[in-house]
C-alpha cells in the first residue's frame, strides 16, 4: 500500500514536471511542445527528484517542520536538482550522443548541462514542494479500498514501462539510421581525400556526385522514419557533429513532408 502511494506520487509529480517543461518551452518558442524523455505527458526526472526529496526530508536526515529554515531546504533542493540534472544529461549524452536540454546560452552554466538560474528556480520550487506539497502526500489517507490505489499504481507502472520500451527502441532505430548515413559520409570523405591529386575538373565532378548521393541517402532515411522517430528527433539535439548535421537534414525533410500533407 505504501509503495503504491509512492508510485502514484511519483507519476503525479512527473506530470507536473511535464506541464512546467512544456509551458516553459511555450513561453520561449511561442508554441506548445511535448517535452520530456518519453512520449507520454510526464517527465520522470521530476518525479524522481521529488521522491528523493521526500525520503530526505521525512526519513530523519533533514526533517522539516514549520520552524525549519527555508534556506536549508532551498540549498539542498538547489544542489540536489543540479546533481540529478548533470548526471542524467551526462548519461543520456554518452549513451545516445544527444541532449534533451541545453543551457549553453544561460549564464553560469556548466557544459550546458546545468545553469545557476535554473538551479535557483528548482531550489525555490523545492521550498514549496517540501514545506507544502509533501506534507499533503504524507498525510493523505485514501478512503476507498487499498486495491484501488494498488491497481492504479500497477496501471501507471505498465504505461510508463511500455513508454520506456518504445522510446528506447525508437532511439536505437534513430541512432542506427544516423550511424549508417554517417559511416557512408565518412567513407565518401575518405574516398575524396584519397583523390586530391586528380584534376580539378574531375575532382569537382566527384564532389558533386558525392553531394547528390548524400542527399539521396538522407531522403531515403527520412522516408523510412516512423511518426514516433520523427517526434523524438524534434525533442533531442545530437552533439556529434556529423550526426547533428544529418539529424537536422532529416528533421527538415520530415517537417516538409508533414506540411505537404496538410
Amino acid at each position: 500500500m505504501i509503495i503504491s502511494q509512492y508510485i502514484v506520487g511519483f507519476v503525479i509529480f512527473s506530470f507536473f514536471g511535464w506541464v512546467w517543461e512544456s509551458f516553459y518551452c511555450m513561453m520561449n518558442t511561442g508554441k506548445w511542445e511535448n517535452r520530456g524523455f518519453l512520449f507520454g505527458p510526464y517527465c520522470p526526472i521530476y518525479g524522481l527528484a521529488v521522491m528523493i526529496a521526500y525520503f530526505i526530508f521525512t526519513a530523519g536526515l533533514f526533517p522539516v517542520t514549520t520552524s525549519s529554515s527555508p534556506l536549508t531546504v532551498f540549498l539542498i533542493c538547489m544542489f540536489g536538482s543540479a546533481i540529478i540534472e548533470y548526471i542524467t544529461s551526462y548519461i543520456l549524452e554518452k549513451k545516445y550522443h544527444a541532449r534533451w536540454w541545453d543551457y549553453s546560452k544561460l549564464p553560469f552554466n556548466i557544459k550546458g548541462r546545468i545553469a545557476l538560474p535554473i538551479s535557483i528556480a528548482f531550489g525555490l520550487a523545492g521550498i514549496v514542494v517540501v514545506r507544502y506539497l509533501l506534507p499533503l502526500l504524507q498525510s493523505y489517507k485514501p478512503h476507498g479500498p487499498s486495491l484501488v490505489i494498488e491497481g492504479l499504481s500497477l496501471f501507471f507502472v505498465f504505461i510508463m514501462s511500455t513508454d520506456f520500451g518504445i522510446t528506447l527502441a525508437s532511439l536505437s532505430e534513430i541512432t542506427n539510421r544516423l550511424n549508417e548515413v554517417e559511416n557512408e559520409f565518412g567513407d565518401r570523405v575518405q574516398w575524396a581525400y584519397d583523390r586530391i591529386g586528380e584534376s580539378k575538373m574531375e575532382l569537382q565532378d566527384q564532389v558533386e556526385s558525392y553531394s547528390e548521393y548524400i542527399k539521396m541517402r538522407v531522403n531515403e532515411a527520412a522516408s523510412h522514419m516512423s511518426f514516433r522517430e520523427a517526434r523524438l528527433m524534434h525533442k533531442v539535439k545530437f552533439t556529434a557533429p556529423n550526426k547533428g548535421f544529418i539529424a537536422k537534414k532529416l528533421e527538415g525533410l520530415v517537417k516538409g513532408r508533414k506540411n505537404d500533407r496538410k
